[in-house]
């Protein structure tokens, strides 16, 4: 906000912000805001506290847009589609500025702004972050999402897919170590019935389940549009149905599953966070049909069975190896969490 007298006269659009007041002091200010975020959980939040907020994957082109506001992706890939984005509706009168902490790699987006725009400057940095202004949007190249994806093959139950994911997506563009043993696990199991892939991210467990027939139907389910637009590209691209479901942990899930299966994430930008994990632990039971069962993967430092014991009656490992282990939980306690 101390740089908040370069803003030019007109409305603003921040992109991915964190759950703050930046959007009501720039308001009070007289810049009309209007929000794009990829996060589900942020934009109910900013919903719940007065903002004008867009859950989509990318920011759609916003007429009449005198300055935008990005907070700094952690992933590269994801900058460089963002910013092209961006800068194939900007007009030539639109400044981008682009902001975040040095350990995200503020420093660096000098350069990936460069590719997109003719004029880029330092405009300010302080509390290890930054800020830096891009105008002159070159439009070189149309921007088209797809361009963007990257396509893998996964063999599953003797049957193999295609898993398709774009920047930003935990592991895109690969079959991740946890995820390969996860799956191993999967395939002695034989999961049937009603399915929950629970942050699914590319739909690389919940697909290769669907495609090899071992479950009657499925839910993804994400906080990331760039995750639930990934999954429903899997989904078309093997011909397979499912239902998609953007959420805040397990806030907008409803009915029972009989099984609950996780690679759950413990990363928040470039924090830990296990919160998230923690939380889906105390309120999974409660979606679990009688017999249902969650199967996770995690890293072997993480205290995951010992939280989940406290949840649930029967917890086991099924498998591990030098990174990850596999772990099996049933019979929640069914008390009030």
């Amino acid at each position: 906000m101390r740089n908040a007298s370069r803003l030019r006269p007109g409305s603003v659009l921040l992109v991915n912000p964190p759950r703050d007041s930046l959007f009501r002091e720039l308001e009070q200010g007289g810049w009309p805001v209007q929000i794009s975020t990829q996060d589900f959980g942020d934009c109910r939040w900013l919903q719940g506290s007065g903002a004008n907020v867009s859950f989509e994957v990318v920011p759609e082109p916003l007429a009449d847009c005198a300055s935008i506001i990005l907070n700094l992706p952690r992933e590269k890939e994801r900058l460089g589609m963002m910013l092209h984005a961006l800068s194939t509706w900007m007009s030539a009168d639109t400044a981008l500025w682009v902001v975040g902490e040095n350990r995200a790699g503020i420093k660096s987006s000098g350069r990936h702004l460069e590719r997109y725009f003719q004029s880029v400057s330092k405009l300010d940095s302080a509390r290890h972050c930054g800020v830096f202004e891009a105008t002159g949007p070159r439009k070189d190249t149309p921007f088209t999402l797809s361009d963007y994806a990257e396509h893998w093959p996964v063999e599953f139950g003797g049957k193999r897919i295609e898993v398709v994911s774009l920047p930003g997506v935990f592991a895109h563009g690969r079959l991740d170590n946890g995820s390969r043993l996860l799956l191993q696990a999967l395939e002695q199991l034989q999961p049937s019935g009603r399915v929950l892939d629970f942050a699914c991210g590319s739909g690389v467990i919940g697909c290769s389940l669907l495609a090899a027939d071992t479950g009657e139907e499925l839910t993804l389910l994400d906080v990331s549009a760039l995750a639930i637009e990934s999954s429903r590209l899997t989904l078309v691209q093997n011909g397979l149905k499912g239902a998609l479901l953007a959420s805040d942990g397990l806030s907008e899930l409803e009915g029972t599953y009989d099984w609950i299966i996780s690679n759950p994430p413990f990363h928040r930008g470039v924090s830990n966070d296990l919160e998230i994990a923690a939380e889906f632990f105390r309120r999974a039971g409660t979606f679990l049909s009688e017999n249902g069962r969650i199967v996770i993967v995690c890293n072997r430092h993480l205290p995951y069975a010992s939280w989940l014991r406290n949840h649930f009656e029967q917890v086991s490992l099924l498998d591990e190896n030098a990174e990850f282990v596999i772990i099996q939980a049933g019979k929640p306690h069914y008390r009030k969490e």
